[in-house]
């Protein structure tokens, strides 16, 4: 099961903080939950609790020596990896995990990395981009890093920095799929809401009370305690606090 079918239980308790800790304005999202104080704001998102279970990284290398040696670097940090020396072999894999990232010579036969980076941008691929190079072309350098590569190592590269550049990678895509795991359960519950609903939850966010919503709407306050239980019963949340913490998402997620 993908953790955007994740369902909300009543044995689940959620804190009411706005970000998670790594700084995205995200919902219900591991570091979120009360008792999960042990996830320091330094280790994540590399955190164990914000790990997914289909993550990947993608060495895409021609040369089979370099490629295994970057397989063996890449495993010694725990990393699950995947050699491949061409780009189709890339293609035909990355859209089966959600999280990792591509380590990408930048000349490959056939397709080079620029054309592999445009691609992926194309298909909106989760998967940051870390490019490898012989040539130190200033001007390709600037052109991958504009396109969104979290880093271009010139061959051959230290250890040390290919560690780093792994670590900020899985990251970034680690936080792109937090932040898109809880814009999708904000939408599905919201989605939920009738037009009228969604209309007094708004208001229920914004502190009125019963009876101001009533006056606002022009309909009974007995009509509004109905809406207002239905409301909580279709987000799964028990306190006004949490309704607004649902709209206020709910505004960032269509921005």
């Amino acid at each position: 099961m993908s953790e955007a079918d994740i369902s909300i239980t009543d044995s689940t308790k959620w804190a009411l903080r706005d970000t998670t800790k790594c700084g995205l304005r995200a919902y219900m999202r591991p570091c979120q939950t009360l008792g999960c104080e042990g996830i320091s704001y330094d280790s994540a998102p590399l955190a164990d609790q914000c790990a997914t279970p289909n993550q990947m990284v993608f060495i895409v290398e021609d040369d089979t020596v370099l490629r295994e040696e970057l397989v063996e670097i890449v495993a010694s940090q725990g990393h699950a990896v995947m050699g491949m020396q061409s780009a189709m072999e890339l293609q035909s894999m990355a859209q089966t995990y959600e999280t990792g990232c591509v380590i990408l010579d930048i000349r490959l036969p056939g397709q080079d990395g620029l054309s592999i980076q445009e691609w992926m941008n194309g298909v909106k691929s989760p998967f940051p981009i870390i490019f490898l190079s012989g040539v130190r072309d200033v001007a390709t350098i600037v052109s991958c890093m504009k396109a969104g590569a979290v880093e271009f190592l010139p061959k051959p590269f230290e250890e040390m920095a290919l560690r780093r550049a792994v670590n900020t990678a899985i990251g970034v895509s680690r936080q792109r799929h937090c932040l898109q795991v809880s814009q999708d359960l904000i939408r599905r519950l919201v989605a939920k809401l009738t037009p009228t609903e969604l209309v007094v939850a708004k208001l229920i966010a914004r502190g009125y009370p019963t009876k101001s919503i009533a006056n606002e709407l022009g309909r009974s306050e007995n009509t509004v305690k109905i809406h207002r239980h239905r409301i909580f019963s279709k987000l799964s949340v028990s306190s006004a606090a949490s309704v607004g913490n649902i709209i206020a998402h709910a505004d960032l997620s269509r921005d």
